[in-house]
């Protein structure tokens, strides 16, 4: 074989896997899109004005949210400016596993305690989870996002 017969050989084997790899590219990143896609995304989006209210309106109100982890149970204490414990709230969580969009999982928390709230987060799915945290007290709105740590498996 001639010196140019092995180049042409050469750059046609390079050329073939660039297209090998490519493809193999496309084919992984064009997976389900529901693990990856944020569901709602364009209301959360045209609605971004609204969230920021709501979030500065959360820190007016002065109330802090401590999420702590146990396994798959989650445990949230809460405390108004003061430092006292915010009773008598409805709480709600909402845990989406990052990578994962389509195993979300909502729950609401029960009273533990004085300003104490748990809720165990179901489903099978382990690893880091965005929490959103919704608290209503009569008038009174909070929201938080947390990021936490879950064990996999079952509760």
């Amino acid at each position: 074989m001639s010196a140019s017969s092995r180049w042409i050989l050469i750059i046609a084997g390079m050329l073939a896997g660039n297209a090998v790899a490519v493809a193999i590219l496309i084919g992984v990143s064009s997976g389900e899109a529901k693990r990856r896609v944020l569901p709602d995304y364009y209301q959360r989006a045209a609605a971004w004005d609204d969230t920021m209210r709501e979030a500065q309106a959360s820190a007016d109100l002065g109330w802090r949210a401590d999420v702590t982890v146990d396994g798959r149970e989650l445990t949230v204490t809460i405390v108004d400016r003061a430092g006292a414990p915010v009773d008598g709230a409805a709480v709600e969580l909402t845990a989406v596993p990052r990578g994962r969009v389509d195993a979300t999982v909502t729950a609401a928390a029960s009273a533990a305690g004085p300003g104490v709230y748990r809720a165990v987060i179901g489903g099978v799915r382990g690893g880091l989870h965005d929490v959103a945290l919704r608290v209503v007290r009569g008038g009174e709105r909070f929201v938080e996002d947390e990021v936490v740590e879950l064990s996999g498996g079952r509760p």
